[in-house]
């Protein structure tokens, strides 16, 4: 098969976090065997789209072997699996994200688990069901997992006394604060969500559920609190949130520079003691697929797909991930 692999450095010093590699260390490979499901819950992907991350070349986990094959979103199309208990069969149409310790996805093939898969919706094209999985599940879980709010998947709203909680969205037009901001809507919450220009941002947050939009530097004038604030931005930005959670409510940051930001805000003294506060990492996890899988299919949750690129440019899309663009959305690899 053809994959896109991450070279070894020519140099005596190696890639790492702390000397990433540059995009054109990443190279179209042939011959590359395709790999087997040999375990319980192995499912083999023939892969039609993945999408690309900008920071991808800074993670510990791009760094694990030699000629580590990048990606972790996927949509594609179910080739083999490993007999025993699945849902899943040959020529499922399916979505999902595959492990950050694995990856693998910028490939013809890629062989996941089970707990990485749902079945894909079948209003949305293989680069817009690619598009949803990291930034999707990363918002499902911190609004649900984490902030503990319930949605009624049957109806596809929460019940509705829900629309007397409220939330703030920091980075609400950001790549996934479109996420956040739709869902939040789809749970019935009081949405409102904060960017750096009401001009750019107003009307897409609107539509997309938000109730009120606000700019950063208007906040701290309004003196108002919710029960839960969802951070996407860190720096001032995440440190100011401690004035608008309520003191009993939840703050959750997905800024991955912000991995240890409740020590430090405790160590500055502007840590709130009784406010539910935490950072973490997107795993998969198959019952949120399924869920945004669901919203999809009923038209409440719209992905984002910015530009395609065929596999064979996917030094250069990682580039152009880099650089400020116009638009919103992910940056797609069509295999």
């Amino acid at each position: 098969m053809q994959a896109i692999r991450l070279h070894p450095s020519a140099n005596t010093t190696s890639y790492s976090p702390e000397n990433p590699a540059p995009s054109s260390a990443l190279h179209l490979d042939h011959d590359i065997p395709i790999p087997k499901p040999s375990q319980p819950g192995d499912i083999l992907i023939r892969i039609k789209a993945t999408t690309v991350v900008r920071d991808m070349l800074t993670w510990p986990e791009t760094y694990h072997h030699e000629y580590m094959i990048p990606g972790h979103d996927f949509a594609g199309t179910v080739v083999e699996v490993f007999p025993g208990e699945t849902q899943f069969k040959p020529g499922d149409e399916v979505f999902g994200m595959a492990h950050a310790d694995r990856g693998s996805m910028w490939a013809e093939y890629g062989l996941v688990k089970d707990c990485e898969v749902a079945l894909k919706p079948e209003n949305l094209s293989w680069e817009q069901a690619a598009a949803l999985p990291l930034s999707a599940l990363t918002a499902y879980e911190a609004l649900v997992e984490k902030a503990g709010v319930l949605i009624n998947r049957v109806a596809g709203k929460a019940p509705s006394e829900s629309k007397a909680k409220t939330i703030l969205i920091t980075g609400a037009a950001g790549g996934v604060g479109i996420y956040i901001v739709q869902l939040a809507a789809i749970a019935g919450l009081y949405t409102v969500a904060s960017s750096s220009s009401n001009l750019r941002n107003r009307d897409l947050l609107l539509e997309l559920g938000a109730d009120e939009t606000v700019e950063y530097g208007e906040l701290m004038s309004q003196n108002r609190t919710w029960d839960i604030v969802i951070d996407t931005v860190g720096g001032n930005v995440l440190a100011d949130c401690w004035s608008y959670v309520k003191d009993d409510g939840s703050l959750v940051s997905v800024d991955s520079a912000s991995f240890d930001f409740v020590k430090k805000h405790e160590e500055k003294g502007i840590r709130k003691k009784n406010v539910n506060a935490l950072f973490f990492i997107v795993e998969p996890n198959a019952k949120a697929l399924n869920d945004l899988a669901h919203y999809a299919r009923l038209g409440l949750l719209r992905p984002f797909v910015l530009d395609t690129h065929p596999l064979a440019r996917a030094s250069e899309a990682y580039e152009s991930a880099g650089r400020r663009v116009v638009g919103r959305g992910k940056l797609v690899l069509r295999v």
